[in-house]
């Protein structure tokens, strides 16, 4: 399972690959367009450009771009680093070192971590933006339903008191 940190920087750099053709992208334009704040995207930003994934230009016009092209870049490698940093703060004993004699939970979400790990590594950043840009052309297709999940009651109207309800009101009975 993926950690939120890694689902963001993710969707941050798929987003920076569909914006990157105009020039350095702001993280304001990405916050934006996540609904994420820039804090938060700070600090996936700030991880990402120590691991060389992205270069960040300053002064007016200045932003991020990705380092190499889209195709050179995997899923894996762009969420590795938040993965890892997930594991050393998980410090949990997994429960097949206390008794390998049973299955655990642990190592069946191992690996399912490794499955995932393997798949993401197959796919490209230029793979998940072209996805991206393919929904969002079918979603253009698609008609707008909008459906409202809240069920509200419909207001009732208001009414006035037929008599005076304070001192003022005494003057126009």
């Amino acid at each position: 399972m993926l950690s939120k940190k890694s689902v963001n920087a993710i969707n941050a750099l798929v987003w920076l690959g569909l914006l990157q053709s105009s020039g350095p992208v702001s993280l304001q334009k990405i916050s934006q367009a996540m609904n994420v704040s820039i804090s938060c995207l700070e600090q996936i930003f700030a991880t990402l450009k120590s691991c060389q994934l992205i270069e960040s230009f300053k002064g007016p016009g200045g932003g991020y771009v990705t380092r190499g092209t889209l195709q050179s870049i995997s899923l894996w490698s762009i969420a590795q680093p938040f993965e890892l940093e997930a594991r050393l703060g998980d410090k949990t004993t997994p429960s097949s070192t206390l008794h390998p004699e049973k299955l655990c939970p642990e190592s069946i979400f191992m690996q399912f971590q490794h499955s995932s790990e393997l798949l993401l590594n197959d796919v490209s950043l230029q793979a998940a933006v072209d996805m991206s840009q393919t929904s969002a052309d079918n979603a253009d297709l698609q008609p707008q339903t909008q459906s409202n999940r809240f069920k509200l009651k419909p207001l009732t109207h208001n009414s006035f008191p037929r008599g005076p309800n304070s001192v003022f009101n005494w003057a126009q009975v």
